[in-house]
């Protein structure tokens, strides 16, 4: 369906229920919210997504939830309309009320005692600001987020049901956001037992063991210089990434209802991709490691480094671009979504015309095909890099614009 024919007061698809007591611009954000954005801002659509399955129900309920619903689909609605300044003001007078309403609930209740529909409520705001592509607010909304599951008590203390959703939402954007923003987290709260990833989830797909591992990664550089405690964890983290396998992710996971063979295909892709990701950031961290620490390693260490991992990073680089070539061109199918951390990475790494070629394509078709701001940051940012003198490391650029880039 064309932007243009969602009828602003149209009719929300049951079983969404009593719903007269929205205004028309909320009705309106909502229905785009289930026709569209939800669709659209998950890295796996299925028939029980739980951004329309558990959120909108929720939402009818919770003015609060409401709000920062509305929020994230008018800024996602801004993205992909000609009429972005006016959707675009809607988006931001929906995120104020928003922090707005966020003061008032929790300035009322005691921190164990507010509704987990606050919680949402962050969540949402982190969400918008991926939309927006903020470089600054993510990670103070990431931070709070995390800061009120351990108020409420942890997400033992929260239902299932959306102790699920946010236990996928933090873990996949924390293990991303430690990345790029590497200082700025402790450890994600940990989850009970029963809330292990045992489903497909929509953030992470086949990625959670990667994505962890690239985190585990970013932690490389604060072992204080020890060159025998790096070189025990490049090995480990090279064993880990050996070891990863289709047949290990696709036998652990419950697969939702409705999801096909080739949805579930695009995720194994979107894994591949992360995976060669991962031994790409792992080399440029030990590269950075190299002429930046202070003091620096000896050489040999830093060549040891290197030596003990698996893949190199020119092999990993090409395997990516391979994967994403023979993928090209890159249609709307939501798993794409998540390919903008590996396709960053392989930038930063891509040396010839060609490769940022491919780089540059797949992630104008993200853009293109999601709406989400972030993929433009991550452009600007390569664009930034390539025109430089071709020596500094993406970490360093970062810092010198001062900018919190989020890759989830």
């Amino acid at each position: 369906m064309a932007l243009n024919d969602i009828d602003t007061i149209g009719t929300i698809p049951a079983p969404y229920g009593y719903i007269s007591h929205l205004s028309s611009p909320e009705m309106h954000y909502l229905q785009y919210h289930v026709e569209q954005g939800s669709k659209l801002l998950a890295n796996l659509e299925t028939d029980q997504n739980p951004l329309r399955a558990m959120i909108i129900p929720r939402a009818l309920s919770s003015p609060l939830l409401m709000e920062a619903v509305c929020a994230v689909s008018a800024r996602h609605l801004a993205n992909r309309s000609h009429d972005s300044l006016t959707t675009g003001t809607a988006a931001a007078n929906y995120y104020i009320r928003t922090l707005r309403g966020l003061r008032t609930a929790l300035a009322v209740h005691p921190t164990s005692a507010f509704r987990v529909d606050t919680m949402l409520a962050v969540a949402f705001l982190c969400k918008y600001e991926v939309v927006r592509g903020s470089v600054k607010q993510w990670a103070v909304h990431l931070d709070a987020l995390q800061k009120l599951v351990v108020s409420r008590g942890g997400f033992a203390c929260i239902d299932q049901e959306a102790a699920e959703f946010l236990w996928g939402l933090l873990m996949y954007a924390h293990n991303v956001a430690m990345i790029t923003k590497r200082s700025q987290f402790s450890a994600v709260t940990s989850a009970p037992n029963n809330i292990r990833l045992t489903k497909l989830d929509i953030y992470v797909g086949y990625t959670e063991e990667l994505i962890k591992t690239c985190a585990r990664i970013a932690d490389i550089p604060f072992l204080d210089a020890d060159c025998v405690a790096v070189g025990l964890e490049v090995h480990a983290i090279d064993e880990s990434l050996k070891s990863h396998s289709h047949t290990r992710s696709t036998s652990q996971y419950i697969i939702p209802k409705g999801t096909t063979q080739a949805t579930l295909a695009r995720l194994q892709m979107v894994a591949d991709c992360f995976h060669d990701a991962a031994y790409i950031y792992l080399h440029s961290t030990l590269e950075r490691m190299a002429h930046a620490q202070q003091p620096p390693p000896p050489p040999q260490a830093a060549a040891a480094w290197s030596s003990l991992t698996s893949v190199s990073k020119p092999d990993a680089l090409r395997f990516c671009l391979s994967r994403i070539r023979a993928f090209s061109p890159l249609d709307g199918h939501c798993e794409y979504s998540a390919l903008t951390f590996p396709l960053f990475i392989a930038g930063c790494a891509a040396v010839d015309h060609g490769e940022r070629e491919i780089v540059v394509s797949a992630l104008g078709a993200l853009e293109a095909n999601f709406g989400i701001g972030n993929v433009q940051r991550v452009r600007e940012l390569l664009g930034v890099l390539w025109e430089g003198p071709g020596m500094e490391h993406w970490l360093d650029v970062l810092e010198e614009l001062q900018w919190d880039l989020i890759l989830a």
